[in-house]
């Protein structure tokens, strides 16, 4: 007996449990966000009494936002961002329910992320660089409608099916190379930055609404018109550019919604004129209204993406929704299990499947270099490491500018291990694998120095290039990363496997405590925490 879409209706209209029990089964969730949430606002009004320097903290404070969208897009892109697992897609796809009925709740818990990681990131941001003074309340609001923005254009992003990866990445390169440039070079240097976000957003324009079949080649073609005369306006006349661009920025956000939306059958055209309205209306605000700035603008892209991604849902095929399925689950074992492995494995597998086949060639020479030279051409696979590498250089730099001076040495080491470890899957690889250690015919020692080899080296360059232009960091602290985090890259990927069966040892707060296993996984972040200590005496 096929059950009917009324009957399902009424079950999704059920009563909710009483509160008692929904608070009973949320206690050690709010305890753990209390306890979070209490340590986060004292280091964040700590953070944001400190005085950052005129223009130079506003402008590293707007890269890194920049960075920070761009990674949290990626990794809802990464996960779909929504998705359904086995049990569930088997509803979603045979229930004679509305799609999207079935994806809202978890679509709106998507858009309250957002808002929360948005409305909390002013004050992490402003609390490293500082602040020429207090931010006001339009700042965080603004911040938290960004993050819906950012969470709802995720999705509109995953129905069109357009690969916007290599994109993203791009925009995380330019923004942290901006983010060492002094505020008397933003001028010189950004300013063709306007016409190049408007280049970008006419192919994206074009690139999402080709698959929908409505034609608006000349809106994008003079968007791209209103680029190139933008580029030889002066930089003085940049109020004026800057409106406009806003204003053809979001109108063209709203005929790409309507054009996504059209095969959905719903009916958005009394919202995208209303933005449409709004838009022109907000071209007339004064540029000093911080208030219209950093709400209004905001406010009206996130309304357009929210109710684009809204209609999306219920478009949204199987590959759509089992594309993160299999990475989510992959996290949640990760976690319960305090084992990265798994994870790893999924996303090399996934690196592989995306570039899709390689050249094979016979290597020729003694086995340990031609072991190297298999651990460069995996470097070489996986750009998204070398960018990590290159995107931490600024760092140790962005946090002595926000006044740390004291922790600055302790956060070079940290960031030396982070961008050789990103390095490291081939000594990780041979660590952990007996297979292929005897497949490979090598003393393990011979293949561990040899995998050894491109990690060190990357620390060592990093340590080079960031120590000269890095405040209150010696050529002896340099030399400490760098030795360190080869040594810190060593202990954590010679770690063998986790022993589950230690004794646990109740001492009567938060239950039982594994204490074997913790110290099973402090191999490694116990060396880095003393050579932490010993940078900042040493500093």
């Amino acid at each position: 007996m096929t059950t009917s879409a009324a009957a399902i209706r009424r079950r999704l209209r059920r009563p909710p449990p009483p509160w008692r029990f929904r608070l009973a089964g949320w206690y050690g969730r709010l305890v753990n966000a209390a306890i979070v949430g209490a340590i986060a606002w004292g280091v964040a009004v700590r953070g944001l009494q400190k005085t950052g320097q005129e223009g130079a903290s506003e402008w590293t404070a707007l890269c890194l936002s920049v960075v920070a969208a761009v990674v949290l897009l990626k990794g809802l892109l990464a996960f779909g961002p929504v998705f359904a697992g086995r049990d569930r897609l088997f509803w979603v796809l045979s229930s004679p329910v509305d799609r999207a009925a079935l994806l809202a709740p978890r679509f709106a818990g998507l858009l309250g992320f957002g808002a929360a990681v948005g409305a909390v990131w002013p004050a992490a941001v402003l609390g490293v660089v500082g602040a020429p003074s207090p931010p006001g309340w339009a700042v965080f609001a603004g911040s938290a409608v960004a993050g819906v923005a950012v969470v709802a254009g995720a999705v509109v992003v995953q129905r069109s099916r357009v690969r916007v990866q290599g994109l993203l990445t791009g925009v995380a390169v330019v923004a942290v190379a901006a983010s060492v440039l002094r505020p008397d070079e933003v001028t010189a240097v950004v300013w063709p930055a306007p016409v190049a976000v408007l280049l970008v957003v006419a192919v994206v324009a074009g690139a999402v609404v080709q698959r929908s079949g409505v034609r608006v080649r000349g809106l994008v073609a003079g968007l791209a018109v209103v680029a190139m005369a933008a580029s030889v306006l002066r930089p003085g006349d940049v109020t004026v550019v800057v409106r406009s661009a806003a204003v053809a920025v979001l109108l063209v956000v709203a005929v790409v919604a309507g054009a996504v939306e059209q095969r959905s059958r719903v009916r958005v055209r009394g919202v995208l004129t209303g933005v449409a309205v709004v838009a022109v209306a907000a071209s007339v605000l004064r540029p000093g209204d911080a208030t219209a700035s950093a709400v209004v603008w905001p406010a009206a892209a996130a309304v357009l993406l929210v109710v684009a991604a809204a209609a999306s849902l219920r478009r949204l095929r199987r590959s759509d929704l089992t594309a993160g399925a299999a990475l989510a689950a992959a996290v949640r074992v990760s976690v319960a299990w305090l084992d990265l492995g798994l994870l790893g494995a999924l996303l090399a597998e996934r690196r592989a499947r995306l570039r899709g086949r390689v050249r094979s060639a016979r290597l020729r020479g003694p086995r340990a270099v031609v072991l190297v030279w298999t651990d460069v051409l995996r470097a070489r696979r996986a750009p998204g490491s070398v960018l990590v590498w290159a995107g931490l250089l600024p760092v140790p730099a962005l946090v002595a500018l926000g006044g740390e001076v004291e922790w600055v040495p302790a956060v070079h080491l940290v960031c030396a291990f982070a961008a050789a470890d990103r390095l490291a899957a081939g000594l990780r690889t041979v660590c952990r694998l007996p297979a292929v250690r005897r497949a490979l015919g090598v003393p393990d020692g011979v293949l561990r120095l040899a995998h050894l080899v491109v990690p060190g080296t990357a620390a060592v360059a990093w340590c080079l290039a960031t120590v000269p232009f890095t405040p209150h960091v010696s050529w002896l602290n340099g030399a400490v990363s760098a030795l360190g985090a080869v040594a810190v890259v060593y202990r954590v990927a010679t770690r063998p496997p986790l022993d589950y069966g230690v004794a646990a040892i109740d001492f009567g707060v938060l239950g039982p405590v594994p204490l074997g296993l913790l110290v099973q996984l402090s191999r490694g972040p116990v060396l880095l925490y003393l050579l932490c200590v010993v940078q900042v005496l040493l500093g």
